[in-house]
């Protein structure tokens, strides 16, 4: 019998194992794509005549198996694009809305509950309560008109309310009967609440022809002669408590009567009021 001979061109078996795409890549690029890829006009260098091949600016072509190209992303990359959304563009829950209302609507409550309680506050405290305390007659001075030294006891009666007195012109005036004999300014301070101060008031005389009163009084030194005096003044001022502060004016009417302008003059009545606009 006739042996049995091979197809020509092929030297391994019809039943060897089929070749792999990595090998077959790697064969075509070995083979003809990388002779199709190199220029004709390049020369390759044999590996020892030079160290580095040589190689022109040229188009070259890559082949990538199809098993490793993606049409749809992979998941990995819908994580990441969850992870940089804008967290704002997040629907809240309808309850947390709510709550955040309700605290910010307690607050604004508040605010206006405790403005308003300080405002009532000041606005109903008592007025100040003065007094007088004793007068100084003097006749020996250079515009020979005569000075009187008051001092005046003032009482803040509010415990939480401030008072500011501010320093003003003549806004005080000393009255004999129904005519002004002198004027004075009163001072700038500033009284805590439930405390007491005392300060002088200096009224310098009128350019008006001395009272006999006045004259009988300063000048008997046997007899005490009594002398009624009217005290008004008109004080600008601010009452304060916390940070809220309101401005007011204060009149104080003051009638008291003195012994004698001697040396060693007492208060022997006197009534004061005070009001406020």
């Amino acid at each position: 019998m006739a042996e049995r001979v091979p197809p020509p061109g092929n030297d391994k078996d019809e039943y060897s194992e089929p070749q792999k795409p990595n090998e077959m890549f790697e064969q075509t690029a070995s083979s003809s794509t990388a002779r199709a890829l190199v220029p004709p006009c390049q020369e390759l260098v044999p590996h020892n005549q030079s160290q580095y091949a040589t190689f022109e600016s040229g188009t070259y072509v890559v082949q990538v198996p199809k098993d490793q190209i993606y049409r749809i992303p992979p998941p990995e990359n819908a994580t990441i694009v969850e992870r940089h959304r804008d967290p704002s563009k997040k629907k809240k829950p309808v309850c947390c809305n709510f709550i955040c209302l309700g605290i910010l609507g307690f607050f604004l409550l508040f605010i206006i509950f405790l403005i308003t309680g300080l405002y009532v506050s000041v606005t109903m405290s008592k007025d100040p309560r003065f007094s007088v305390q004793r007068l100084v007659y003097n006749n020996k001075t250079k515009s020979h008109r005569p000075d009187y030294t008051i001092t005046l006891k003032s009482r803040n009666p509010n415990s939480q309310v401030a008072v500011l007195y501010k320093k003003g012109g003549d806004d005080a005036f000393l009255n004999l009967k129904t005519q002004e004999i002198a004027t004075a300014t009163y001072p700038s301070f500033e009284q805590d609440g439930g405390n007491s101060k005392e300060f002088a008031l200096i009224f310098h005389g009128s350019k008006i022809k001395l009272p006999k009163d006045i004259e009988k009084s300063s000048t008997s030194s046997k007899q005490k002669v009594h002398v009624k005096f009217s005290l008004s003044m008109d004080i600008p001022g601010r009452m304060r408590r916390g940070a809220l502060k309101k401005s007011m004016i204060f009149h104080v009417e003051c009638d008291f009567t003195v012994d004698t302008l001697v040396k060693g003059t007492r208060v022997l009545n006197q009534e004061c009021r005070t009001n406020r606009t």
